[in-house]
């Protein structure tokens, strides 16, 4: 068998068993969190709560009244005062599309994650061909790419981390053909016109993705020389800057800093006040820091991932400093042309990681220090894993049995540290555990079934104000059931529809009669994921 026979044959396997990894069961637990806000910023136009006019108590409303037309500028003004202050605009026009030619299921909508995901896997394994030239590197590097618990993980939510992570990688592939294309070739302007476009994507993806060109650009000034390149990249990031600027001054990302620290403040005083909660909202203390650290930095490589889970931060930790030095080792004594992409890739890992330490510093917490935030460097934690790999792998017999042996149990558990996803048992990356399929889909398509002309739908309004938001005090009514439910209905409904604020768990249709059925109980909120 060729070696162009193996390629082709293990490039349509692993892809296929990557699709069914992202796939499997994506629909059987019900959206959670943010991703039920991003369904209601992208598909019902209006942020969770922000119906609270329209559904005050005392009046009724219909399905109608929910779905009546706000216009562009809303859309945008809602999606900028949305998660993270519109950081997913690409994503949620999407979503908005998707929903719309396919529907609204869980799965469908999460589809958007897997086809992105499966898009940045593909580009990882075309860029490998072009830094490895052996074909078993490539296979490896796609390998680690399809078992990725994090490219996983993401690709069974409805949220912009795929998407992101795609618009990123693409952003530095464009980049790097640019600033070093093949001499017989030179520059070539779909390389600057890709670098451009994919850079403005991954900016309206999340503002995070802005790290990743100043990564470029540290990379640029430490390394380019050539003014021609260095007068198209300037031309480049002129177009790029354009457009991002006008939406963060004059357009509804003006909201994003006033949100920023409104949050901030939230999360200070909840601290202050109540004690950390271990995991997300904890002081930024040396400690914490440094433990989310060993955790950010160990599941950016394969060599090192989910190692502190299992054996401690102390262990993790170790493992992590002895895999810098092996990097340094190899890295020391490698060929300098093909030392430089290792180097712009370690850029790209290290820079968020520095300024979302600098953040937490700034707000008092460790909130925003996530790898969700700080991974976009994470297609090149793989291929250094890789390269390291083919390093290892050229040494005595004896090291290179203990490293294949190594690989191939740490490749078994970091399966097995997503098989969880598909049982919605504790799972790494997300708190969701032990959901059922959308209730508010369930909720739906019984009040489908079940009402008649002249009944009512109560729906429950259960007050939470978690983090003392300036936003939510004095709340007196919560909307955001009989929003969600809305969200599943058609405008050609004719259902009468009020809140009820005795009621905490229960949609109840109250029949013309007077007698009450119970539609649905969320179990004084054990369904409200």
């Amino acid at each position: 068998m060729g070696n162009k026979t193996i390629l082709v044959s293990a490039f349509f396997g692993l892809m296929i068993l990557g699709f069914v990894l992202r796939v499997y069961h994506i629909g059987s637990y019900s959206l959670f969190g943010d991703e039920k806000q991003s369904m209601m910023i992208a598909v019902g136009n209006i942020n969770i709560g922000g119906m609270s006019d329209l559904m005050q108590p005392g009046k009724t409303f219909t399905p109608a009244d929910f779905w009546a037309p706000r216009g562009i500028k809303a859309w945008l003004d809602v999606d900028a005062r949305g998660d993270v202050s519109g950081n997913s605009l690409v994503h949620d026009l999407l979503l908005k599309i998707v929903a719309f030619f396919f529907g609204k299921g869980d799965g469908t909508v999460r589809g958007i994650s897997v086809l992105f995901n499966m898009l940045t896997v593909w580009l990882m394994f075309f860029w490998s061909r072009k830094i490895y030239p052996k074909i078993t590197w490539q296979i490896a590097l796609l390998a680690f790419a399809v078992i990725e618990p994090f490219f996983v993980v993401y690709s069974q939510q409805a949220r912009n981390y795929a998407t992101s992570m795609f618009f990123a990688t693409a952003s530095n592939f464009f980049y790097w053909k640019l600033i070093h294309p093949k001499p017989e070739q030179g520059i070539k302007s779909k390389d600057l016109t890709g670098w451009i476009l994919t850079s403005i994507l991954a900016l309206f993806s999340t503002y995070l993705t802005a790290l990743v060109l100043v990564g470029q650009g540290i990379y640029a000034l430490l390394n380019l020389r050539s003014k021609e390149i260095w007068t198209r990249l300037s031309i480049g990031a002129v177009v790029i800057i354009i457009p991002f600027l006008g939406w963060m001054t004059l357009g509804p990302g003006r909201y994003f800093l006033a949100y920023q620290a409104d949050a901030g403040a939230q999360y200070l005083a909840y601290l202050q006040v109540n004690g950390p909660i271990p995991g997300w909202i904890e002081a930024a203390n040396f400690s914490n820091l440094l433990k989310r650290t060993v955790m950010i930095l160990s599941d950016l490589f394969f060599w090192t991932n989910d190692l502190y889970a299992k054996q401690g931060y102390r262990f993790g930790g170790v493992a992590l400093v002895l895999f810098g030095y092996g990097i340094y080792t190899w890295l020391k004594d490698f060929n300098p042309e093909k030392r430089r992409f290792y180097i712009f890739g370690l850029i790209q890992i290290l820079l968020p990681i520095c300024v979302l330490i600098a953040t937490a510093l700034n707000a008092g917490t460790t909130t925003g220090y996530f790898i969700r935030y700080a991974g976009f460097g994470l297609p090149f934690g793989i291929f250094i894993s890789v390269g390291f790999m083919e390093f290892v792998f050229q040494k005595p017999i004896w090291i290179r049995f203990i490293a294949g042996l190594f690989v191939f149990i740490q490749a078994y558990f970091l399966i097995f540290a997503f098989l969880p996803l598909y049982e919605d048992k504790p799972q790494k990356y997300t708190s969701s555990v032990g959901r059922i399929g959308n209730p508010y889909i369930r909720i739906a398509d019984k009040l489908h079934a079940q009402y008649a002309e002249g009944d009512t739908i109560l729906y429950p309004s259960k007050v939470t104000n978690f983090l003392n938001s300036k936003h939510l005090a004095g709340g007196a009514y919560n909307v955001a059931d009989a929003q969600l439910v809305n969200l599943y209905l058609s405008p050609s409904d004719k259902f009468i529809q009020r809140i009820d604020t005795l009621r905490k768990d229960s949609v109840i249709l109250k029949r013309k009669n007077g007698t009450e059925v119970l539609i649905f109980d969320f179990k004084q909120g054990k369904y409200r994921y």
